[in-house]
């Protein structure tokens, strides 16, 4: 590499005359200040001289300096200059600045970057050795990171100012704050008082409401797959106990469920804890049998009723439908109810998940000590409004019940997304939720019967992902946990910052058993889809659409765009998690990647010990190959030709997944067909047979773990 003045002599070239001079001037220096080729250590840098990217003795330094350049501004153009004329002068001004700092940002690399002559002293091996770890220290630093992306930015839109200089780095005046009266509201009503401006280990004590769930339902509670609820009346009035009566009361309502251990795309392996103290009032009219009704009825059976009584009820209209109830054998109920809800969601690993099942909270994520999280693992609190309505009604032993509630409020989260990374989250969370039961017995005394649970939220918050290993980034998150604002945009304790938008819709279905307040209920199968795009202050966004089938099935298509709102090449991504497969489909899968068709009598099968865990990944490209393959199986001989030909005309769909992929028309509808669900048990057959038909291997990727 040709040097001139401690960089590259080509970047040296590309600056302006003025940082040309600022170079030279410190290199000159550091020479008559060391008497040496040497870089300038901190202490000789002149107190009265300020810090450039030329003189700068730490990446940081280097990364202030040059994010203090001044603006390129048209303010000083006339007034009555013409608009593109304007335009065009404020352009150039704005190419030229960003030249000058990626020029700065490179410079400041090359002459900041460890020399293999800075351990001229050892001997070659040892000398080697110290400069590749010390170029690896060096390229992780953050500080030469973020001199890395000034360099790239300022190629990639050298027309646009970075849209967090324009911000000056300071705290987004229009982020999401977080709603503590809802909190402080909910936690009241269960005799909890905050503070008017609680400090972080306050908020972290309103988490602590929880633990006032009644003894022994924790415990039942998080078993995977279960869930449980109970309520506590607080305050309440009624009518007298006629077939047509009417109440008002006041509930404190509490649940928790674990989900199942849930392996993702990454092969992460995860469970959901949730948690939720709710406060309702609510009015219901009910109309149907009383107890009155139960004992007159009970008393006629067992010959314990006077004749005399029986005269008197059946002789006053009023006394007969009050005492003997209503002639048919219906009752039922409507009611409404508003209130508030504070949730915690965590993220937890298995390791964890077993943890909590034992009774130890402590190990659920706590977002005050986010370097403690493991990978993977985050918190999601909300505090929301609520409102809603329930009905249920009762035909001799069936019981028929519904629920429907709106949820309106906002939240914030935390989750750890690499070794020194978290994201942060803040906003307007909206939630819509319906319950069905139907089964034997009465809700509320003892019923046992299948519940179907479903609900859509709709969060629009704002994100930051922070970088702790830096000071900037560290007091970017307190202020985040102190105050619940997300940091906008302001590198490198920063390094993204924008919004996300997030709907995310779930399905269950439990068979479950409630016992007076108590209730229980374990899974039968569930589904979730979720749609998140995240746009970040630069203008590029990211978008992932994935859905969730039980535990088991995770289907996912991502993709990012640029500044331009044009998708990335190549970010265009299609993945299929088949957990827990069993170990003849995960072999029948692997052979149909593996085994060469030329050489299948010396194809050795593949053959795993108990169930694994399956990753498919496709790009465009592989989809449409694999359509190919299964049309040239279609086409293969007149039979199948002339199937595929009147499916076709017909506008049929295939009854087998080969048929499918034939008829499939783009890569997404490809795809539907493989991460379909109900093609999962024989895919690995489907595509080994695929494979040894058309002599084409199964296109794409394919990662297999085992799931022990």
């Amino acid at each position: 590499m040709s040097e001139i003045y401690g960089i590259d002599n080509r970047t040296y070239r590309t600056l302006p005359p003025e940082d040309q001079q600022a170079v030279r001037r410190s290199f000159e220096q550091a020479q008559t200040d060391s008497g040496a080729a040497e870089r300038v250590p901190a202490a000789t840098v002149a107190a009265t001289e300020p810090v450039t990217f030329a003189n700068a003795a730490t990446p940081a330094q280097a990364v202030e300096s040059i994010h203090a350049l001044a603006l390129p501004t048209a303010n000083d153009l006339p007034r009555g200059l013409p608009d593109d004329a304007r335009s065009s002068i404020y352009g150039a001004r704005v190419e030229a600045f960003n030249e000058r700092r990626g020029a700065q940002a490179q410079a400041a690399l090359d002459r900041l970057a460890p020399q293999l002559s800075d351990y001229a002293g050892l001997n070659g091996p040892t000398a080697a050795m110290e400069h590749r770890d010390a170029i690896s220290a060096y390229n992780n630093d953050p500080y030469v990171q973020e001199l890395h992306r000034i360099v790239d930015e300022s190629a990639a839109s050298p027309r646009s100012v970075p849209a967090y200089l324009t911000t000056g780095g300071d705290m987004a005046r229009d982020a999401a704050r977080l709603d503590l009266g809802q909190m402080t509201d909910a936690l009241a009503v269960l005799g909890v008082e905050l503070p008017a401006n609680p400090s972080a280990e306050q908020i972290q004590a309103g988490y602590d409401i929880l633990g006032t769930l009644p003894d022994g339902v924790f415990a039942l509670a998080i078993n995977p797959g279960q869930q449980v609820r109970f309520e506590t009346p607080v305050a309440g009035v009624a009518t007298l106990p006629t077939p047509v009566r009417a109440s008002a009361d006041i509930r404190v309502i509490g649940e928790v469920e674990m989900s199942g251990v849930q392996t993702g795309i990454d092969f992460n392996q995860t469970q959901t804890f949730e948690m939720s103290v709710e406060a309702q009032g609510a009015a219901t009219v009910a109309v149907g049998r009383t107890p009155l009704n139960r004992m007159y009825e009970w008393a006629g059976k067992l010959g314990a009723l006077p004749q005399g009584a029986q005269d008197l009820v059946n002789g006053s209209p009023l006394l007969r439908s009050v005492v003997k109830g209503l002639p048919i054998p219906v009752s039922g109920s409507y009611s409404q109810f508003a209130g508030t809800r504070l949730t915690y969601e965590a993220v937890v690993t298995p390791e964890q998940g077993a943890r909590i099942a034992d009774g130890d909270l402590s190990a659920a994520p706590d977002p005050l000590d986010p370097m403690a999280m493991e990978i993977g693992t985050g918190v999601l609190i909300r505090g929301q409004t609520l409102t809603g309505s329930r009905f249920e009604a009762n035909y001799k032993a069936f019981h028929l019940s519904g629920e429907s509630r709106d949820l309106d409020g906002q939240g914030f989260g935390v989750q750890r997304i690499d070794e020194h990374t978290v994201e942060v989250v803040a906003g307007d969370i909206d939630t819509v939720e319906n319950d069905l039961f139907a089964g034997l017995g009465y809700r509320g005394m003892a019923s046992v019967g299948v519940s179907v649970d479903k609900s859509l939220e709709d969060r629009s918050m704002s994100v930051a992902r922070i970088d702790l290993r830096t000071a900037e980034g560290q007091a970017a998150y307190q202020a985040f946990i102190s105050t619940g604002q997300v940091p906008s945009w302001s590198p490198p304790g920063v390094p993204q910052s924008g919004t996300t938008e997030i709907l995310n819709g779930q399905h269950d279905a439990r068979f479950g058993v409630e016992l007076g307040g108590f209730s229980w209920g374990t899974q039968i199968n569930s589904s979730e889809f979720n749609m998140v795009q995240t746009t970040w202050a630069d203008g590029s966004a990211d978008y992932t659409n994935s859905v969730r089938m039980g535990d088991d099935h995770h289907a996912q298509v991502s993709w990012s765009t640029d500044a331009s709102g044009q998708r990335v090449p190549g970010s265009l991504a299609y993945s299929l998690m088949l957990a827990n497969y069993d170990q003849a489909s995960a072999s029948y899968l692997q052979d149909s990647y593996r085994i060469d068709p030329d050489n299948l009598a010396n194809a050795r099968q593949a053959n795993f010990d108990g169930d694994q865990h399956a990753r498919l990944e496709f790009t465009e490209a592989d989809l449409m190959q694999l359509r190919s393959n299964a049309r040239d199986f279609m086409q293969s001989d007149s039979y199948r030709s002339d199937r595929l030909e009147a499916l076709e005309s017909q506008d049929m769909g295939g009854t087998n997944l080969i048929e499918s992929l034939a008829l499939a028309g783009t890569p997404d509808e490809v795809f539907q067909m493989v991460a379909n669900d109900f093609h999962a048990a024989g895919l690995g057959q489907d595509l080994l047979g695929l494979m040894l038909d058309t002599g084409a291997n199964t296109p794409g990727k394919l990662a297999i773990r085992d799931a022990g």
